[in-house]
């Protein structure tokens, strides 16, 4: 039986620990089945954590990012505190709510966009972040009661220069425009920058997008869906553009970079109407490591792992003394340099922490249609 097999049957095996006669018999059978005793659910999730309580567990996302977090963060943590530092995959909130809820609890912090911070806090399934320990000093707009900010990303429109000349697009009216400017265009699957990007097309200024008119964004992405694909990863945004299947994408600034570097410039991107939004650091109630966790996010707000993780994926720093120290080389690649943070539009955490699972259904609804 593989680990990951193991660690399957065990999740189910937890989420029928016995509240009732039957759900005991049930418990015991997925343990014999497993091949497991039912103590030893509490040395796989739990004994170990009580065992070294000099640990603190990350859940973010992997691939690149894993090295990344692991080089700018968690190996200077270590190295500095004596904490050791672990790591898993996939903060999503089914996972959250579901340790929370279970008193099964066996990540520390985690890495979660702005709005999902404030929805789970409010819904009580976060910590209120000690900001007399982390930093709350960021950007306007960055820190919530349960989001201490870890990050910059922006959604920025990329395209094929090849396609265009010496009339590239410049901004989202010309992203809609296809008659200037021909070939499909790609959004992403999960909505992000979509609607934002919808509004400013259709004329509403990068400064007054928020709150979000819907129903005319909905209106606008109408119009160009015929003329639409999405993409799902990061790669699969990247793929697009080099496939020729689009002309013009909305991407991840860090994808933007990249494929502009990897073509020597045939693909670029701009600043322009980009949409400015901000990753942050929450922690789940009762997390292992309790009030340790403060150190770890405090430590990674300082300027030198702020500059690696830059250096690394092209995520920006959020405290205004590691922006300033952003080195000559990388200011033209980080959203929050002052020249590129002015042309964008700041994406509104709160505004999505109320509206987000509804916008997004009827986002699928239309671009399945």
């Amino acid at each position: 039986m593989t680990q990951r097999h193991m660690r399957d049957l065990i999740e189910q095996a937890r989420d029928l620990e016995p509240r009732t006669e039957q759900g005991r018999r049930n418990f015991l059978k997925l343990c014999a089945a497993a091949g497991i005793a039912p103590t030893l659910l509490s040395v796989w999730s739990g004994a170990a954590r009580a065992s070294n309580p000099k640990e603190i567990v990350l859940s973010a996302w992997g691939g690149e990012g894993r090295t990344a977090f692991r080089t700018a963060y968690m190996d200077p943590f270590t190295k500095a505190t004596g904490i050791r530092m672990g790591y898993d995959s996939s903060p999503d909130d089914g996972k959250i709510k579901a340790m929370v809820e279970n008193g099964n609890v066996i990540w520390d912090v985690m890495d979660l966009d702005g709005f999902e911070a404030i929805k789970l806090g409010k819904q009580g399934f976060l910590r209120t972040i000690d900001y007399s320990v982390v930093n709350r000093l960021a950007l306007p707009g960055l820190a919530s009661d349960f989001g201490a900010p870890a990050y910059l990303l922006s959604y920025v429109l990329a395209y094929d220069s090849q396609k265009f000349g010496a009339n590239p697009p410049k901004n989202w009216a010309d992203f809609w425009n296809v008659n200037q400017f021909p070939g499909k265009r790609s959004l992403w699957k999960w909505m992000g920058g979509s609607l934002e990007a919808a509004l400013m097309a259709d004329g509403v200024d990068k400064d007054k997008v928020y709150p979000l008119d819907t129903k005319r964004a909905f209106n606008k992405l109408k119009v160009l869906k015929p003329n639409v694909l999405l993409w799902d990863s990061g790669a699969d945004s990247l793929q697009l553009l080099r496939d020729g299947e689009v002309s013009m994408a909305c991407i991840w600034h860090t994808r933007a970079n990249a494929i502009q570097r990897e073509s020597k410039g045939r693909f670029r991107y701009t600043w322009d109407q980009g949409l400015a939004s901000c990753d942050v650091w929450s922690v789940p109630k009762n997390n292992p490591a309790g009030d340790q966790v403060w150190q770890f996010i405090k430590f990674v707000q300082g300027i030198e792992p702020q500059l690696k993780l830059l250096s690394a994926l092209g995520n920006g720093p959020v405290t205004p003394a590691a922006t300033e120290e952003v080195p000559a080389t990388l200011r033209a690649d980080n959203p929050g340099t002052p020249e590129n943070w002015a042309k964008q539009c700041k994406v509104d955490p709160a505004w999505w922490a109320q509206n987000y699972d509804a916008t997004l259904q009827r986002y699928t609804d239309l671009m399945s249609s």
